[in-house]
Parts: structure tokens; sequence; C-alpha cells
């Protein structure tokens, strides 16, 4: 199987993207929605788009390094296998990183050593250069040729996907193969990214879901609004985000439903409450009130989802 050149998302435009003046007339600010109650329905629907005919939805995550890809990801293979006990295997290529470590998940560093139902395959090496590049290249391919297998009901989550498609052809055709027909075998693709630009074009197509963080420049952030739609709609709500913050924007494809959330799991430090308060007042009572209803992620599905804003009262007296 040989990558076309077509099938490569350009690293750079070789010319100034022109004025785009269009905007979709159904084009509604997605509402910010804290992890705590994005995330439960998230999971319940994830691969769930139609009710009476569930299929792997693949997801993918991009964003610059420190945003909080790592982390959002993380979040959310542990929400899953706790309320619907999916199995995942966590591709990891990086020399050293604590993060995946927090997991509290088995780490092999061989095929043969995948035993358990969560699992980070991590095959590390003292080499460096073009030899660190061959290694990684033969084990990987290991893993994913061996995962092929009919009703594996498995998710397989890529801490880079970028390089481990430029590892070689043969691994980007093979990556290329499990984002096209990894669905038919029970797979759900995970990956994350620094920039859209440079990965297979596949990455974006094949993808139901898309979580973004705040880009680095402004021209990364124009490709990122076009992963959702019209620049002119979706540039300012990237604009909006709040790095410190990490948050990011969360959109389903199909239902084209999106969400503007943050990993709140753990207790926010000073800046998260300060940013927080000074949201402003939309409600006689002097604190912002997210709709009663919205619409769910359920695609043709569709259920209203009560989230008024939850209001804590900290001991400075300040509203968040």
């Amino acid at each position: 199987m040989t990558i076309r050149p077509e099938d490569v998302e350009p690293e750079e435009a070789k010319a100034a993207a022109p004025a785009d003046w269009r905007s979709d007339p159904q084009f509604t600010e997605p509402p910010r929605v804290p992890w705590s109650e994005l995330g439960p329905d998230f999971i319940k629907v994830w691969g769930r788009a139609d009710e009476t005919n569930p299929q792997p939805e693949h997801w993918e995550i991009v964003g610059p390094t420190g945003s909080g890809k790592t982390h959002l990801m993380l979040t959310a293979l542990q929400d899953r296998y706790r309320a619907r006990k999916t199995g995942a295997i966590l591709v990891v290529t990086k020399a050293d990183d604590n993060v995946f470590q927090k997991l509290g998940w088995p780490v092999v560093t061989k095929v043969d050593e995948i035993q358990d139902t969560n699992v980070v395959y991590w095959p590390r090496t003292k080499r460096t250069g073009n030899a660190r590049r061959e290694f990684h290249d033969q084990r990987l391919q290991q893993l994913l040729n061996k995962l092929w297998q009919p009703g594996a009901n498995t998710i397989v989550a890529f801490d880079e996907v970028g390089y481990v498609e430029s590892l070689s052809g043969d691994m980007r055709a093979l990556v290329q193969m499990y984002w096209r027909e990894a669905r038919s075998v029970g797979i759900t693709v995970v990956a994350m990214k620094q920039r859209p630009q440079g990965a297979l074009r596949d990455m974006h197509s094949e993808t139901y879901w898309t979580a973004a963080f705040a880009p680095k420049d402004r021209s990364d952030a124009e490709r990122f609004a076009e992963l959702f739609g019209h620049r002119r709609d979706w540039l300012p709500v990237f604009d909006s985000l709040d790095p410190d913050l990490h948050e990011f924007i969360l959109r389903h494809s199909r239902s084209r439903e999106a969400y503007i959330s943050w990993v709140d799991t753990r207790r926010p430090g000073l800046r998260a409450l300060s940013v927080l308060a000074a949201l402003p007042p939309r409600s006689p009572g002097g604190v912002e009130q997210l709709p009663r209803e919205v619409a769910g992620l359920h695609g043709p599905h569709q259920r209203t989802w009560p989230w008024p804003r939850r209001v804590t009262r900290c001991p400075s007296g300040t509203t968040v």
C-alpha cells in the first residue's frame, strides 16, 4: 500500500489563506461545561451515536505541548473503563514522561508481554537518531499487526501519532489502514498531535470526535478552526479559550454538537477560581446560568441535559 501525497496534510500552506467571509447560519457558540458534567455523558455516547447500531468512533486530539492533551486523553480512557469496561492500549514513544505512569496501568515493552485489559505499551531504547526510529518502527508494527483481529473490541491510543506515521512508509500505510478500516474489526483509534498539519488527512476525515486546545499562533488557529467549520465562526471561539485553565473544544462531527470544557476532576487552583469568578453575569442572581436544556450528543437520538451552572461559595466569598 502506497501513501499518495494528497493523503498527507501539508506542513505549511504554500501561500497565505485568502480571506474567508463564509459562515454557517446554524452556528451557535458552544456552551462552557466542565468535564465533571460533560465527561459522563460523553462516555455514554462515545461509539453510540446510533444506539441501534453501536460502532467504534475515532477521536483526534490536537494542541501544542503543555496544553492538556495527555491529561484529557488519560482521564477519558479511565472514565470509559470505569463506566463501560472498555480496554485500551496506550502507545507511548516518548523517551520519558511520568504522566503516563500515573494511570496505574502495567507498562510493557514487548508485544508478548501484553496480558492485561489496560496496558501502556512503551518500547524504550537507549538508541538515538535513526536507530531509535528503526527500533520504534519494528516494535509498533508488531503491535498493530497483532491487534488486527476480528472482534478486537479495544481502544488504541497514540501519544503522538505524527511521530508514529513518520517512522517509515510501511508504518504510515499501517496507520492509514487503522484510520480507514479499524472500525470494521472493533478498534477505536484515539490519537494526539500538536498540529493538524503534516498528519494523514484520514486523521480528520475518519474521526467522529475532535478535541482541540488553544493553538500556539494565528496560522495554527486558522487551521484548527477549519477542523470544526468556517473560520469566521470558529476563530473567535478559539480566541476565547483560556490556556491556563486548559480549556478545549469538543465536537461530534455527525451531530455537530460542540462544547467548551476543561478537566476539573481536581480542585481548581487560584487562577481557575479567578477566571470563573470573572465570567459576566447573565441572570438576575448575578451568576451565569448555562442553558437549562442543551441538546445531547446523540445525533438523531436527541435528549436534553439540564445543566444549570453549579455554584460554589469559597471561603473568601468568591462565587464560582
